[in-house]
Formats: structure tokens, sequence, C-alpha cells
């Protein structure tokens, strides 16, 4: 298993660094353009999740855990240090609610096969995970 890790401050301006990690990290394993592009943009959602919902956009640390596994499956670790999350009120809005915003979770779901919160002690970690074969 290949294992990048990323710790940043959660910023806005600072999710094109976790974007281009992503971006690298995909496009040497032979990932398509646009299923790269689909997995950042997800990726992007939830780490705009976090700076806003958790973190209220008060700067605090993300860690970007990356893992890729022989098989072609891809997971994403995202780990933050606010207040804990309620899984149950994490969704999306209707789609037939036509404005800006609020659609995060549903392109996150889209994308990836797997989206859920794990148990840590402080803080929360959303785990992802997506099968290339």
């Amino acid at each position: 298993m290949e294992t990048i890790t990323l710790s940043f401050v959660g910023k806005s301006e600072n999710i094109r660094i976790a974007r281009s990690v992503i971006h690298n990290f995909l496009s040497f394993k032979g990932i398509s353009e646009q299923d790269v592009f689909d997995t950042e943009l997800a990726v992007n959602e939830a780490i705009a999740n976090i700076i806003e919902h958790t973190y209220k956009f008060e700067p605090n640390y993300i860690v970007m855990t990356c893992r890729w596994e022989v098989s072609g499956v891809f997971e994403v670790l995202l780990r933050d240090f606010g207040p804990k999350v309620d899984p149950t009120k994490v969704r999306s809005r209707n789609l037939e609610d036509v404005r800006p915003g609020g659609l995060g979770v549903y392109i996150i779901k889209k994308i990836f096969d797997v989206m859920e919160f794990r148990e840590v002690d402080k803080g929360n970690l959303l785990y992802l995970r997506k099968s290339f074969k």
C-alpha cells in the first residue's frame, strides 16, 4: 500500500494544495483525467465542509491521508480537530431545491463508493473509498 499524508491549515486557499496532491497521486496511477477531476472535486467538497461547518472558518489543522492499494482501491482520510459531527445530520439538500451550495455531500457520495465517519477521540475522521478497477 502506498500512502501520502498532508497536514495543512483549514483555509479555503489551501484546498488547492490538497487537490494538487490528489491530482498527482492519481495521475501517476494512470487514472483517467475525468476520474481524477471527479475525485479532486469530491475531496474539495469534503474539505470545504470541514472549513465551513466544523471550523466555522476559524483556521485549524486538517490532516489528509491518501492510500492506494495495488488492487486499485483509493482511500482518503480527512481528520479534523473540531467539535464532533453527528453523522445522521450530514446530508445533501433536496436536488429540486435549485440554489447555490448544499450539494457537497451529494457529490461526495456520487463519486466515492464509501463515505463514513470513523470514531476518534477528539475531532472527526471522514473515510472515503473508491475502487478504480
